[in-house]
């Protein structure tokens, strides 16, 4: 029977991964699921956190049926532990809310309230996979900078690729991130190495980050039936595309911890003002 958070005491600190995009269409949800589905398939407890607040899909893409959105809890009706929904073996699902204004843009009070909630409900993880919305918004800036690692998806498309870098500069200038894991979807193992290859010849040139490429995932029908369908790609993909995916997600999830610390850490320390200043490509940054 798979442990409930209520049913699990003091615990190390999970491992804290946000997957992020600089664009929107990428795949980092696809990517996401099936991270939190493999790590659950080696044993881990996982907690998969719909972090896209307001355009919430986590719950859609697994065929799930949300019992509420985080909504509930920032206005005090409900605790996480009552919205959680069951994906799965030793895989929880914390579902954002879709379609609703409110959770687009969280005060600071309320990031504070959430960010309090998520560290108490994390503790009974192994894992957590934040996946965040995309761009350099202010919901994305607050997830990503609070989380241990981040996980950057992007494709061979020029402006994802651009994209891509404007969210590692705000990252790493404004939130003092600066380790970054890097998957190229929708490419061939060529074409995903020469896109990381630009991306990092022009991180090394203008900012003080290491990127870690960690794998791509190739373009194929199995992976639109699968989303189409609701179900994960284990079940209607082919062992050659299904193989792809668990060395991508292998490597993500075999990769050292760094510090000792772990969880959700709050480092909100710049307006969306200032994110979005960091945010511009300047003319001489040419990828």
């Amino acid at each position: 029977m798979n442990n409930r958070p209520d049913e699990i005491t003091s615990r190390r600190s999970p491992q804290v991964i946000a997957v992020s995009s600089g664009k929107g269409g990428v795949g980092k949800t696809f990517i996401s699921v099936h991270l939190a589905a493999r790590a659950a398939q080696q044993g881990k407890r996982v907690l998969l956190i719909d972090a896209d607040l307001g355009m919430a899909n986590v719950d859609i893409m697994l065929g799930l049926t949300a019992k509420g959105s985080v909504l509930q809890v920032i206005e005090g009706q409900s605790e996480l532990n009552d919205i959680l929904v069951q994906g799965g073996e030793r895989l929880d699902v914390l579902p954002g809310g879709s379609g609703l204004h409110e959770l687009s843009h969280l005060s600071a009070a309320h990031q504070h309230i959430l960010l309090d909630a998520l560290d108490n409900l994390t503790q009974n993880y192994d894992l957590v996979l934040v996946d965040t919305g995309a761009g350099i918004g202010e919901n994305v800036m607050f997830y990503a900078s609070s989380s241990e690692t981040v996980l950057i998806v992007l494709t061979p498309d020029p402006t994802s690729l651009t994209d891509a870098y404007a969210l590692i500069k705000v990252l790493s200038t404004q939130h003092n991130t600066t380790r970054f894991m890097v998957a190229v979807n929708q490419a061939d193992e060529v074409a995903a190495q020469t896109v990381f290859r630009r991306l990092l010849s022009v991180s090394d040139r203008y900012l003080d980050v290491v990127l870690d490429y960690v794998g791509q995932m190739s373009e194929c029908p199995s992976v639109r039936k699968a989303i189409q369908s609701q179900k994960l790609l284990y079940s209607c993909g082919s062992q050659k595309d299904i193989d792809n995916l668990n060395r991508l997600a292998d490597t993500v999830l075999a990769r050292p911890r760094r510090g000792s610390g772990g969880g959700l850490q709050f480092s909100w320390q710049s307006t969306l003002a200032e994110g979005l200043y960091a945010g511009n490509v300047r003319e001489d940054e040419v990828i």
